[in-house]
């Protein structure tokens, strides 16, 4: 047996955003959210406004964090910002291990999954959506439609970073932003949570759609099954 380091058995390393709005269980940044042992990488400066900005000292930090994640034996790294897609291949070179940055990730493979048919994108922030989120995640050439919630008071309280929030008014929210975008687009595949702090309204967005909806936590258990088909020696 070989050591070096002071901690082992983690499978997932979460690249995780300075913020202090509240985490659910769902969310990518509660720790029971997980079924793997997970490890916290927090990148101090790193608010959502900053990477939405793509302010450079940020994006140092997080490629920083990834490689401090993989010396500290993760096997899987994952983020807590569907923006980081920008960062995808940046991040994917930067180490040996496999990088999911994003549910925008998702999109290509949903597409052909679910008929071929346009897929519905939650954002938490349209404005700030762009090609290049799609364009780095290999989606540019998908058909897509997206909703943000920027304007809903649980948008304002991602992007702003508030320390409370109104769990059942932004399931809500959630929800009828969701069935608003399908009543616009009712040729819509499937549903793809852009935003990490979407996914405990899953299970609310698909039944009120009849849609099947897709997100990162969906595709982080995915590769974390396949990293540990094979255990650690110790």
């Amino acid at each position: 047996m070989h050591g070096g380091r002071t901690l082992y058995g983690f499978t997932l390393g979460v690249i995780t955003l300075h913020t202090h709005f509240p985490r659910t269980l769902g969310d990518v940044a509660n720790a029971r959210t997980w079924k793997f042992p997970v490890l916290y990488k927090i990148v101090e400066g790193a608010t959502p406004r900053a990477i939405i900005g793509k302010e450079k000292s940020c994006v140092d930090r997080i490629l920083s964090a990834a490689k401090e994640l993989e010396a500290e034996g993760v096997k899987v790294i994952t983020t807590s910002c569907g923006f980081l897609s920008v960062l995808q291949e940046e991040l994917a070179r930067a180490v040996s291990i496999p990088v999911i940055t994003s549910a925008l990730l998702l999109v290509p493979l949903v597409y052909r999954i679910c008929g071929m048919k346009p897929v519905g994108i939650l954002t938490a922030n349209s404005k700030a959506f762009t090609k290049e989120h799609l364009l780095k995640a290999g989606a540019d050439q998908i058909p897509v439609k997206i909703a943000g919630l920027e304007n809903t008071d649980f948008g304002k309280a991602l992007l702003n970073d508030e320390p409370c929030m109104d769990f059942e008014k932004a399931r809500s929210e959630v929800v009828q932003t969701a069935k608003e975008l399908v009543r616009q687009h009712p040729d819509l595949g499937c549903i793809v949570f852009e935003c990490t702090n979407l996914p405990p309204f899953a299970t609310d967005v698909q039944r009120e759609t009849g849609l099947l909806v897709f997100n990162l936590i969906d595709l982080v258990n995915m590769v974390c099954s396949a990293a540990e088909r094979i255990g650690d020696v110790f």
